[in-house]
């Protein structure tokens, strides 16, 4: 029984750092080490690199806001931005485009290779217009430009505005209408007088790059493999976290493992390691949840859907109330997000509502049975019985006695009691057994330590 629940614990946590990790994978794939890679020994030419995956959102836009200040600050010869972007989330796209557009240091904006169907829509078409060198690989796709953002809350640019974008950019109003509301690829861009270049990867991009004059500067670029030094930057790690939670079915797996932890924990004693994972991990869903859009009465559905499981666990019923958790979970987990683009698979939800109604229907009902101990034998039975500490008792946890696992609450002098501690149950206070240290050559009845904190529960 102990073995199952250990199972159980580490199975949760394990769950948690699986869904950082598969959030985390995409940002630290393409980030390099803050510290630069040096293409050379000369620095008579410097050039960041910054690699952007994923929504543009407060945590990416700072990051790049960050570094045009370095490349102002330095005196580097050009910024390049290696994009693979749907949009943007919770940023002013316009305060965006100024920035890029106001950066005394030319930038170029490279859409792809980063991924499979590499592309920049949204704010990320936006802000590869306002480039001073528009590149993008041969597979990559640029557009639409609406929507610009998924969220309301922030100004954006109006359909206006983006036309004398794109005229400022080279094209006319047919390319910005089809911009606006298509994805055009690089020949497409070309014919439109949108693209500058086509190029399949960075190196490529800065030999391309070497001699060219870029829009609104009076300096050509000198960049060559013997006199440049290469800095990539990448997101600091709290960033990359706080990236990696506006990706819509992250936040969604992160709020349902995390409660579901959360609410493990309450059939219990003490908090556990499952528990503090899963204030953490929502903790960042709940980032998420205030970055994305979200439907919060659906939100609401897959809260009230999980307490309804714990409720059923509780009363170890299987009938209404697991229906109504059921249906809540699903109903709220196909809802979850007000924009279409960020709905969850079904697929998702399917998997996810059939893990969760498996885990506490059937796993978590089937750990409060067998920690109920034996049947024929109650707590008052195991006043004086031996047992051995099977989870630390800080102060509460569990004890092996008579071949079953019994929730106990540690009253012996120290803080708490190691697994493998010998100890003997001195009283019961409801469902729990009081424990003080046992030692097997003290003769039954006399006092041994912390008894005496047990006998005020005897008497």
């Amino acid at each position: 029984m102990y073995a199952s629940l250990a199972a159980v614990r580490r199975l949760l946590v394990l769950a948690t750092l699986a869904a950082l990790l598969v959030g985390l994978t995409a940002t630290f794939a393409t980030a390099q080490t803050d510290d630069g890679v040096d293409a050379g020994t000369a620095t008579s030419t410097r050039v960041e690199i910054l690699p952007v995956s994923g929504f543009l959102d407060p945590p990416v836009v700072a990051q790049i806001e960050e570094v045009l200040d370095v490349a102002e600050a330095d005196g580097s010869q050009l910024v390049v931005l290696q994009l693979d972007s749907r949009g943007g989330v919770s940023v002013d796209a316009a305060a965006l485009v100024d920035r890029i557009r106001a950066s005394s240091v030319p930038v170029a904006v490279l859409v792809g290779p980063l991924g499979e169907a590499t592309d920049a829509s949204g704010a990320a078409a936006l802000l590869w217009l306002a480039a001073d060198v528009r590149a993008a690989s041969a597979d990559a796709l640029v557009g639409p430009i609406e929507p610009i953002t998924f969220d309301d809350r922030v100004d954006t640019p109006l359909e206006h505005d983006v036309v004398d974008l794109v005229v400022a950019a080279g094209g006319d109003q047919q390319a910005a209408a089809a911009l606006y509301a298509g994805a055009l690829d690089p020949g497409q861009l070309a014919d439109a007088g949108l693209l500058d270049l086509e190029a399949q990867g960075l190196e490529p991009l800065l030999l391309e790059l070497d001699g060219v004059t870029p829009a609104g500067s009076d300096q050509q670029l000198r960049i060559r493999g013997d006199e440049v030094e290469v800095r990539f930057h990448s997101l600091g790690l709290v960033r990359r976290l706080l990236h990696a939670a506006t990706t819509a079915p992250f936040i969604y797996l992160l709020l349902t493992v995390g409660l579901g932890m959360l609410l493990f924990e309450l059939f219990q004693p003490g908090f556990g390691v499952a528990g503090l994972a899963g204030v953490i991990t929502v903790g960042i869903a709940g980032f998420g949840l205030s970055v994305l859009p979200v439907v919060w009465w659906a939100v609401a559905l897959v809260v009230l859907g999980l307490l309804l499981y714990a409720v059923d666990t509780a009363i170890a019923g299987f009938g209404p109330v697991t229906v109504a958790a059921t249906a809540a979970f699903v109903v709220g987990s196909l809802n979850f997000y007000a924009a279409d683009a960020l709905a969850l698979p079904v697929w998702l939800v399917v998997a996810t509502a059939g893990t969760v109604l498996v885990f506490f229907v059937f796993v978590m009902t089937s750990l409060l049975r067998a920690q109920a101990g034996p049947e024929g034998v109650s707590v008052e039975d195991l006043v004086g019985r031996p047992g051995i500490v099977r989870s630390v008792l800080n102060p509460e946890g569990h004890v092996y006695i008579d071949g079953a696992l019994w929730r106990a609450r540690w009253t012996g002098e120290t803080r708490r009691a190691k697994v493998g501690t010998p100890v003997r149950v001195h009283a019961v206070e409801g469902a729990v057994v009081l424990v003080e240290p046992f030692d097997a050559s003290t003769p039954a009845g006399a006092p041994t330590s912390g008894a005496g904190a047990g006998s005020s529960a005897r008497d």
